[in-house]
């Protein structure tokens, strides 16, 4: 019986660092399913995860949050200082604003809070992340949006005795701003405001339009919009 899967195909390289071994062993078992996935490594703290990554080379990094020695957040940002282009993407049982706005000012470029997502929306989330996306649990985007809308314009910095970062990575508010939405979310909002039907959109980006719908779902979710008009207007409105 021949194989479905192309031996071609281009895999993601993914570490996974968790100090809970019945987590990790969930998150590999997941990852090991899709094809397009390769766990290349694992630890169990955020030491472990700087090592791995530096060691490794992996595209992305699935790392707990709160974890012994060195937490997700300071690893994260070490291992960005030494790789801009790796990825991190940050899975946590906190839906603590700080630890969200923490971990994106770190570099996280993902934040998946346990128990609010399914199997394919996490590898889905990895490969949006790996494809230069940016990828929150959608449940705390308006957080994040209410953060932004609070702040825009004061001049006012958060203040989550994460100057040292702050001064690193620049504008925590543009920082924020930015992970609201994914790459592909933010191209079909685009085309929205352009006054692009559903049809349209499906058409311009090559996918279905089922899969426009569902993005554009996300899309009034995580920007506390209730309809397209409303979409259309957003960025004047903010």
């Amino acid at each position: 019986m021949q194989s479905n899967v192309n031996p071609n195909i281009q895999k993601i390289r993914v570490i996974i660092v968790d100090d809970n071994f019945v987590m990790r062993a969930g998150l590999r078992s997941a990852l090991m399913l899709e094809p397009d996935f390769e766990v290349v490594g694992e630890g169990q703290n955020g030491l472990e995860a700087v090592s791995l990554a530096c060691d490794l080379q992996p595209d992305l990094v699935l790392m707990d949050f709160r974890m012994p020695l060195m937490d997700g957040i300071k690893a994260t940002e070490r291992i960005v200082a030494n790789n801009p282009t790796m990825r991190v993407v940050i899975t946590t049982w906190s839906e603590d604003p700080k630890t969200l706005v923490g971990a994106i000012l770190a570099g996280a470029k993902g934040y998946l809070v346990h128990g609010r997502f399914t199997l394919p929306e996490l590898t889905n989330a990895i490969r949006s992340v790996y494809e230069g996306g940016a990828l929150i649990t959608p449940s705390l985007a308006p957080v994040l949006l209410d953060l932004v809308k609070s702040k825009a314009g004061s001049g006012y910095e958060v203040d989550l005795e994460l100057d040292s970062m702050e001064q690193t990575h620049g504008s925590s508010l543009k920082i924020v701003s930015e992970a609201l939405l994914t790459r592909r979310e933010r191209e079909i909002l685009e085309l929205v405001q352009l006054g692009k039907s559903n049809r349209e959109i499906a058409d311009i980006l090559v996918i279905e339009e089922k899969t426009v719908k569902n993005h554009i779902n996300n899309l009034y979710s995580k920007l506390q919009v209730k309809n397209r008009q409303d979409a259309m207007s957003y960025n004047r409105k903010t």
